[in-house]
């Protein structure tokens, strides 16, 4: 059985056609890119799959189970084992990163103690190459700095499948560098990555198949 599989997809949005009639597997521990001109729906296929859009007709699959039909606690289960590193990062403004981190912990591990919790962010700033202040705001980091909290909120809660959007935009050459190690290294354990990317480097440094979504439909 496929990780994902969609079926007939399509997304209106203000009655524009945004996907139209998409058919797609994806299998567990795949890499599966996507890419095109822009508004060509990259980013809103992208979103569809991760559960993010509900579509206006057809069905995402996850494990055989269509993601809008879900009970709370599997909805719940499917949060905790995908993660999504948006393109323009989506940090809570309001906190502080710390507390942006400290927020995934708490929803999906609940029994965590605190002492845990903190333990886990030093962890992952570490892992991402994070080594300013937790207390600071993402107004206070730099675009490729926030993009690293971004990578570092979607890995705290080691994920099973990775949604990215543009990842490595706003990122300098050693922000790049980090990035695609993590997920070389996330590749070879077996987990599944999809994502968006305009970069013909980022492409080609991840082993896998691409897809080519023009108006909305895909071709490979």
């Amino acid at each position: 059985m496929a990780l994902f599989t969609l079926e007939n997809l399509y997304f209106k949005s203000r009655n524009q056609e945004i996907i139209r009639g998409v058919n797609l597997e994806i299998e567990k521990g795949s890499v599966v890119g996507l890419t095109g001109k822009s508004g060509g729906g990259k980013s809103t296929l992208l979103k569809l799959i991760a559960g993010i859009l509900v579509p206006s007709s057809g069905k995402v699959l996850y494990e055989g189970v269509d993601i809008q039909s879900m009970n709370n606690i599997k909805n719940k289960e499917f949060r905790r084992k995908c993660a999504f590193v948006f393109q323009d990062s989506a940090l809570w403004a309001n906190q502080d990163i710390q507390q942006n981190l400290n927020l995934p912990l708490q929803t999906h591990n609940p029994d965590m103690t605190y002492s845990q919790r903190l333990e886990r962010i030093h962890e992952i700033c570490s892992i991402v190459k994070y080594d300013r202040s937790l207390q600071l705001r993402p107004a206070d980091l730099s675009m490729g700095e926030q993009k690293r909290i971004a990578f570092a909120r979607a890995l705290i809660n080691n994920p099973e499948v990775l949604f990215l959007d543009e990842c490595t935009e706003s990122l300098d050459r050693k922000g790049v560098e980090v990035i695609m190690s993590l997920l070389n290294s996330f590749v070879n354990e077996g987990k599944t990555v999809i994502y968006v990317s305009h970069s013909s480097v980022f492409i080609t440094s991840l082993a896998g198949k691409v897809l080519v979504i023009e108006e909305g439909q895909l071709s490979e």
